[in-house]
């Protein structure tokens, strides 16, 4: 009687391709966008448009179609289940972080300092409330709209297709002839009242010979390529249907070659865990498929060497860079600049000096108070003994303030800072020119490694310690950029090239999450993560043969999200990319749910 009852459920639900397409729209159309949106400056956020208006192509329409094809999605589920009646709401655990997730991005909102900003998201980024709470939302219609196979191919197929798009623009900016720059390619993406600068426009790595896509950055591109490379090849290694075989096989090889193209290195890392992922789930199958195997190694392996030859050695260079970073320690001979009333002390590991103003005029001593013995030449000071005489000092006015505008020889570099009286007190000159005396960081690890991963390990050691604010609750979504000390001039000495960097991310997704909205909110996600790579496990471990496309898209959307959940540590959640995994990872629990149910039913027979 139970097997009748399921059987009368299963005709009566349907489970048609039309919902798919919320999904597959989500997936294939969104991160292609790219489209001219001209905001006016907000307060919270002039300082990082320059005072002027800003122009996003990249992520203010993708923020917008998103949550249009969501809310569409959403509409779609509540009239098919409460007037058609025919799909289910599928009971889960998986609901319990999802919503824990969903209530903390909503309390971190809600006390958010700058809650403007965290409804409309930050410029150029737009990772705002509601996209964070869609997000969540693609888990569930993920979970919910997909039945069958049929579904899965419509939206795996939009996926490739996607890609595929993506990678003929992409090997248009690697071969230096970008169509985004071509007098058609700015006709797309700029309003008609826009098309007057179209001679000027030009985006940062235009003109790099890398491959940034519709995605603006390198590195995002490198994630999005590399989910796609290993769920593409997962799925050409184990299809049995030559069509689909072919398709995912010329997908596997174009994310690959974009991949490379990105020069990113996040992304050719996550190669080396692809090969971990192929080594312990392809384990029986390896010599059954070994022609397979052979095909994706050769192409591989050529592509690479043809991409490294053609950019003169510049991938190999890249990740010797890269593995250089991690394991050298460069410690800074510049310690601490101290800022006393109407003094300053700048601190070296082998001595101090000490600037005082006095009477319209700034005194330079070492670091036991004695005047340090200098010319001065047309406002210019030029010590003349050493190790003094490596730095120099020129003396300005700003806003009819006496300045001191230093230039620090350091083992870093050169690094300039200007000291400032005001009202009998010593300050520095800080962005947007505003007076400050607060000019280092509360930091944690990374001493001497401020410059890993392209200085990650400067941006991390003073994320960290802004976590104890943000245990329960967030900042605010996509205000990470307006609590993190952009101030910190001494520690910017040691990560940057120079004081003037504005950091705006954290270049990982888990600390963004936890200053954005908070610790406990990561711990959801992460619960969230661990239940699937649970089912995932249970469903594919131990599995001898894949002949079913549910169990093979399932296999493969869990090296997709594997790889993503890599990438994570080092790189940002963005707009553009973030809908695919999220769209991926609740596609994925219904299809491991799915394997494991009727793996149990074979056994039983």
């Amino acid at each position: 009687m139970k097997n009748k009852k399921n059987h009368s459920n299963r005709k009566h639900n349907n489970y048609n391709i039309f919902l798919a397409i919320p999904l597959a729209l989500i997936i294939a159309v969104v991160p292609l966008i790219v489209f001219l949106k001209v905001i006016p400056p907000n307060g919270a956020t002039l300082i990082f448009t320059n005072y002027a208006e800003n122009f996003d192509f990249f992520s203010y329409y993708k923020m917008y179609w998103l949550l249009l094809f969501t809310g569409f999605g959403v509409l779609l589920f509540l009239y098919r289940k409460f007037f058609l009646e025919n799909i289910e709401l599928r009971k889960s655990k998986i609901y319990y972080p999802m919503i824990a997730y969903g209530v903390l991005v909503i309390l971190s909102t809600l006390f958010a300092t700058y809650r403007e900003v965290a409804l409309q998201g930050f410029v150029d980024r737009y990772e705002n409330m509601y996209v964070l709470l869609s997000y969540m939302v693609l888990v569930f219609l993920g979970y919910n709209f997909i039945d069958n196979e049929k579904q899965v191919k419509v939206v795996l197929t939009s996926l490739g297709t996607s890609a595929l798009a993506m990678f003929v623009l992409g090997f248009s900016q690697f071969r230096g002839n970008d169509f985004l720059m071509t007098d058609l390619g700015k006709k797309l993406i700029l309003p008609a009242q826009y098309e007057h600068i179209a001679e000027s426009l030009k985006f940062t790595f235009a003109s790099s010979q890398s491959i940034y896509g519709t995605l603006y950055n390198i590195n995002y591109v490198g994630v999005y390529m590399s989910m796609i490379f290993v769920l593409a090849t997962t799925l050409f290694l184990l299809l049995k249907d030559y069509r689909y075989k072919l398709f995912f096989g010329i997908v596997s090889v174009a994310s690959f070659l974009a991949l490379l193209g990105s020069r990113s290195r996040a992304g050719m890392f996550s190669m080396v865990v692809f090969g971990i992922l192929l080594i312990i789930f392809f384990r029986r199958l390896v010599l059954r498929r070994w022609k397979s195997f052979a095909v994706i190694a050769i192409a591989i392996g050529a592509v690479f060497v043809g991409v490294n030859q053609t950019g003169d050695g510049l991938l190999v260079n890249r990740l010797k860079a890269g593995y250089e970073s991690l394991k050298t320690s460069h410690e800074a001979d510049l310690k601490d600049i101290v800022l006393n009333e109407n003094n300053a002390e700048i601190i070296f590991k082998d001595y101090s000096m000490k600037l005082s103003f006095s009477d319209d005029s700034f005194a330079l001593m070492d670091g036991d108070g004695n005047l340090i013995e200098a010319n001065v030449e047309e406002n210019i000071i030029k010590p003349l003994n050493e190790p003094f005489n490596a730095h120099s000092f020129a003396m300005k006015v700003h806003e009819e303030n006496p300045v001191l505008d230093t230039t620090l020889s350091t083992n870093r570099g050169g690094r300039n800072i200007k000291f400032v009286e005001d009202d009998g007190e010593m300050k520095v000159i800080g962005y947007g020119g505003k007076y400050i005396t607060d000019i280092s960081a509360p930091y944690v690890g990374f001493e001497g490694r401020e410059r890993l991963a392209s200085s990650r390990g400067y941006i991390w050691s003073r994320t960290i310690p802004m976590l104890k604010e943000t245990i329960f609750i967030g900042h605010g979504p996509d205000t990470y950029a307006l609590h993190f000390p952009n101030n910190d001039y001494v520690g910017k000495f040691l990560g940057f090239t120079g004081s003037n960097t504005i950091v705006d991310k954290p270049h990982s997704m888990y600390l963004q999450s936890a200053v954005n909205t908070g610790v406990l909110s990561v711990i959801a996600l992460l619960v969230l993560s661990g239940m699937y790579i649970v089912s995932s496990f249970k469903a594919y471990f131990f599995k001898r043969d894949y002949d079913d496309f549910i169990d093979t898209a399932g296999l493969g959307i869990f090296m997709a999200v594997l790889i993503y959940l890599f990438t994570g540590i080092s790189n940002d959640s963005i707009v553009s990319v973030a809908p695919v995994f999220w769209t991926l990872l609740g596609i994925g629990f219904i299809l491991n749910k799915k394997t494991i149910e009727r793996d149990k039913e074979t056994k039983t027979e």
